[in-house]
Parts: structure tokens; sequence; C-alpha cells
């Protein structure tokens, strides 16, 4: 009884302690005139200001007191009051129970704080409790809705369909279409593999009939006419499921589209001239994929090194090209583009530019370097770092690729990200620095100097306000500026993350990336891990640069996507994992090529 009588009063100080923090924050948010507390008690959801929800709690005690101050502490995060909110929740804490509606309350409004912060994966860690939680259908709707939006920001396909399908019930007839709408395009971006396995442990039969049409959707999404029979079976063996109800439109056009079934394939390349060594790997790669295939097509090169990409397009049409892939260089593709009539389904080599014709049948792939840095800037912010700085190279790619990653982290952020362009190795030294501020520092220091004698001891102090680099540099350059950067970190700094680009990306022996450990940077998957292409690729050409590797990757890639193209085309979310990185196509038929990640530890590049 003793230890009683001493908890009572402690926790009587926390709940005055909690009722002082409010009020003082509610004064600091300005005045603000209570409505009558008519609210019923129910956690999970405000319709009144912080300042009703206050006056509610000084009038009762207990947890029915602790209730309303927590849904005070919800209508601050209503009003983007955070800080209110999270003085609240910090009082609060220590009297909360371990288990149940309140502790659960308290877990929600810190893990949304948490993901405003973008710290994700301990928001997630917050909203892992028993299912047995006897909560409000409130707080059970925000619990998925949150778990689905941060699982969604994670990349976490399965899991978000899975915190989707939990909210179903929750929601009104008018939400449940546009949560099928999101829970569908999350199942679509999770493999083949993976939905099988799921499905083959899932117990509900709900979602385990959802897994099962994820499957199918994809195992037979190019071949149409078994597509429609296994979804026949599917929708008579599961007459009640949401989806049998309503298919999703994309797998409906999917369908009503026709694969590609080519029975000659031209291929457009420069094969002579300048450019032949990129073009016979792409030509390489091409003829890997149809021979560890046996593929039975016809395919038919075209030089257009030798011939105008023109005459070249039209002797293949002539030659009864039923697909046609290039050409690789952008003057040939838009003389070609220029003639394009829509006959044969051509996939360009190259980018799509704004005067691109447009076309059902027409599609462009290219290994353009601003995508990598779009996505590299995406990483970056999903990794919660808030204020990243760019060291490039100050040649066309390096400028084109640091403008491309400021343009997409002013899409995810409010804040400016500074560039710093360096023009050889003998001046990078100067470069880092003066994008440090180590300049700055070591001029104060010399004017303490003159102050106080040469003998004054004092140690140069580096900016704190960025919290990771992006380095746009090949290997050569990123192996000289990453030593730089660690001796222009003063000793009251943070470390830096390091981010760089597949241009940094080389062979090294153990001694050689050592130096780098630390260093994440982005490339196609198949050279990021060991896998028997890249094996057979190696022994075939030991002496082949990384650069025309990719080119490789991308011949293979094109190969693998001509079955493919029509239904990626109107499968909202279908992707294809190829060599080159995991592969979608736009309505406008521009591929999406999603790169892999690998990071520098003790001495070996070991993939994401």
């Amino acid at each position: 009884m003793k230890s009683v009588s001493q908890h009572r009063p402690m926790r009587r100080r926390h709940l005055a302690l909690a009722l002082v923090v409010a009020v003082l924050a509610g004064c600091a948010s300005g005045p603000q005139t209570p409505q009558a507390p008519t609210e019923s008690l129910s956690l999970g959801q405000v319709s009144q200001s912080p300042n009703a929800y206050l006056q509610l709690a000084n009038q009762n005690s207990g947890e029915v007191q602790q209730s309303y101050l927590l849904l005070a502490a919800r209508a601050y995060l209503a009003q983007d009051q955070r800080s209110a909110a999270q003085n609240l929740l910090t009082s609060l804490a220590p009297q909360l129970p371990d288990s149940g509606p309140l502790q659960a309350e308290y877990r929600l409004l810190q893990a949304h704080i948490l993901a405003d912060q973008q710290q994700r994966s301990e928001a997630l860690a917050l909203l892992k409790w028993p299912a047995n939680w006897s909560l409000s259908s409130a707080q059970w709707r925000d619990f998925f809705t949150l778990q689905a939006e941060l699982q969604h920001a994670e990349g976490q396909h399965l899991a978000e369909a899975a915190a989707r399908y939990g909210l179903t019930p929750y929601l009104s007839a008018q939400e449940q279409d546009a949560n099928a709408d999101a829970l569908w395009l999350a199942l679509s971006r999770t493999d083949e593999a993976t939905l099988k396995a799921q499905q083959q442990q899932a117990t509900d039969p709900v979602w385990r009939g959802w897994l099962e049409l994820g499957w199918l959707a994809q195992h037979f999404a190019v071949q149409p006419s078994s597509l429609l029979g296994e979804l026949a079976r599917w929708q008579q063996a599961n007459p009640s499921h949401p989806a049998a109800q309503r298919l999703p439109m994309d797998l409906e056009r999917a369908l009503s589209v026709q694969p590609y079934r080519p029975h000659q394939v031209a291929v457009l390349l420069p094969l002579s001239g300048r450019v032949a060594s990129q073009a016979r790997a792409i030509q390489d790669g091409l003829l890997a994929n149809l021979l560890a295939n046996q593929d039975q097509r016809e395919v038919r090169f075209y030089d257009t090194g030798e011939m105008d990409a023109v005459e070249a397009y039209q002797q293949a049409r002539a030659d009864g090209a039923e697909f046609i892939i290039g050409p690789l260089l952008k003057p040939n593709l838009d003389k070609v583009l220029a003639q394009y009539d829509g006959q044969v389904p051509l996939l360009a080599l190259n980018a799509r530019d704004e005067n691109a014709p447009s076309g059902n049948d027409l599609y462009f792939f290219s290994l353009d370097p601003e995508t990598e840095a779009s996505q590299a800037a995406q990483r970056i912010w999903l990794e919660g770092h808030k204020h990243p700085l760019v060291l490039a190279s100050g040649n066309a790619i390096g400028k084109r690729m640091a403008e491309r990653f400021v343009a997409e982290w002013a899409e995810l952020s409010d804040d400016p990200v500074e560039i710093h362009y360096f023009g050889n190795q003998a001046s990078m030294r100067e470069t880092v620095q003066k994008s440090m501020h180590v300049d700055q520092s070591q001029e104060r220091i010399k004017a303490i100097k003159a102050l106080f004698g040469p003998k004054t001891q004092a140690d140069f102090r580096s900016r704190r306000d960025v919290d990771a680099l992006y380095l746009v540099a090949n290997g050569n350059e990123v192996r000289l500026l990453k030593p730089f950067v660690d001796v222009s970190l003063s000793v009251f700094a943070d470390p830096l993350a390091l981010y760089g680009s597949s241009r940094a990306h080389q062979a090294l022996d153990s001694q050689q990336s050592q130096e780098l450990d630390g260093l994440e940077l982005s490339d196609m998957p198949w050279l990021l891990a060991d896998n028997p292409e890249r094996a057979e690729a190696e022994q075939l050409w030991p002496d082949r640069q990384q650069a025309l590797m990719r080119l490789y990757a991308m011949g293979y890639d094109s190969w693998s996507l001509i079955d493919r193209l029509a239904q990626m085309r109107v499968f909202t979310g279908y992707r294809v994992k190829g060599l080159s990185g995991d592969l979608a196509v736009q309505p406008d038929g521009e591929l999406e090529r999603e790169l892999g990640w690998a990071k520098y530890r003790r001495g070996a590049l070991k993939a994401e």
C-alpha cells in the first residue's frame, strides 16, 4: 500500500503538469473561444478546438481527463501546431497505461509527428501493437490510413496493400472504391514470386483473393486469352469478392489489348562510325537474350552509320518488319519520327521530347542521366535527410544532373539546394572547402591569430546545416572528392550521408573500396550483385567498360520488352524486372526505369 500511496500523488502531479502545459500552449496559439462541450468522448477524431478539449479535461479526472488531453493534442495537430501537441504528449506520457485505447491514441499522435518529420521507420515502429486492443473505429481508421501512407512512402508495396485491406471496413461505400484502386496499384507493383508466396500463407479468404488476382494479372498479362479464362475461374471461385463486383479498370483494359507478336524484328543501330562500340554493345545484349531464350523470331540489323536513318527505316518496313527497335542517336530518331505513321510498333532507344508525335504503338527507352538524378533526390528524401548539397562536375552531364536533382528536390521540399561545381581535379579541394564553409572558418581563425598571436589554438568549423552530399562525378573524381569531404568536416560536425550516381561505379580492389566506405550509389541492378547474365557477359567481354555494359543491358531488355509493351502501357503498376532496372511504361509511351542502390561497407559494395 505504501508504494500505491506514493504513486498516486506522482500521477496527479503529471496530470497537473499536462494541464499547465496545455493551457500555456493554448495561450501561445492565440485567443480562442471554446465551444460547448457537447461531443461524446471518442478517441481518434476531433471536431472541436484544442481549448474546448482542455476545458473538458479540466472538468474531469483520471482516464477521462487523459482522453480529453489526448484529443486536445490531436486538435493541435489538426491545426498544424506540432510543438503544442508534442509538449502536451510529452507531459502525458508517464501517466498513460501501457496498452489499450489511451496508449494507442498516444502512439498514433506521436507517429503523425514523426511522419511529418520524415522519420517513417520510427513512426511505423510505434504502430506495432496487438490486434486485440479494443479501439474506436476512428482510431483503427487512423491506424490503417497512416500505416498505408508510411508504407507507400517507403516503397513497401505489399505492406501498403495489406494496410489498405485492413482499412476497408472503416470506410464509407464512396471511399472504398478509391481505397480498392490504391490497394490494387500497390499489389500491381509487388513481384509475382512474393504474391504467390503470400497467397499460399494467407488465411483470410478475401485477402487471399486479392493476392491471387494480383498474381494472375501479372503472370498472364501477355496472354490475354489465357488471362480472360483465369479471371473467369477466379470470379467463379470468389463471387462476393469486391474485385469480382468491380474489376480494376487497368485489368479490364489489359484484357482488351493484344500483345505484340512479331515474326520479324528490325533493329536500327549505328554499327559503324564514331559510336559503333556503343551500338555493338546494344546488339550483343539483344542477341544474348534472343539466344538464351531460343527465340524463333527473325531479327535484321540495319546500320544507320552507313545508310541514312530514314532509308533504313523504310527498308526495314519494305522487308516486312513487324516491330522496329531504334534508332539510337537523337538526330536519327527525329528524322524517323518525322516519317512515322504508326503502322509498325517502334521502340526508340532515346528519350521522348516535347515535339515527339503521339501514338499507341510508339515507345521510348533511354538511359538518360537526369532520371537517375531525380531518383537520387527521392532516395535521399526517403532516407530522412532534409538539407542535401550537390557537388558536381562542371561538364554538361554534371550540370544536367545537378539541375534535375534541384528541380526534383523542389517537388519534395520547400528548402532550396545549393550546387557547387568543380572544374578539374586541382579545384576540387577548394570547391569542397568553399561548399562546407571551411574557407570562412579558416579566415576567422587567421583573424583570431592576428589578434592573439600565432600560437593560439583553434579548430576550424564546417557548416552544420547540411546532412547529405550528392556527388555528381565519375569514379576517379569521387575517389578524390571523398577524402576532401572527410577532412573538411570539423570534429564538432556529424558525419554526412554520401550519395553518388552510376558514373561513380567502377571496378575497384578491396583497398580502393575501403576508401569509399559509406558512399551509397545507384546503378542498374545487374551490375550491383552477382547474377548469371552478368557472369556470362563478363566472360565473353572481360575488357568491356561499365558504360558499355549498361548499353548491353539496354539491348537485352529491349528484346524482353517486345511481348510486354502493349500490356505495360495500359496496366498501371505492371513492372518488368530487367537488367537495366525495374521497368514500367507511362501512358505517353516513355519507359520509366527504377535503379537499384548499393553501399560501400568494409571494402565491398553491397546491394541495399
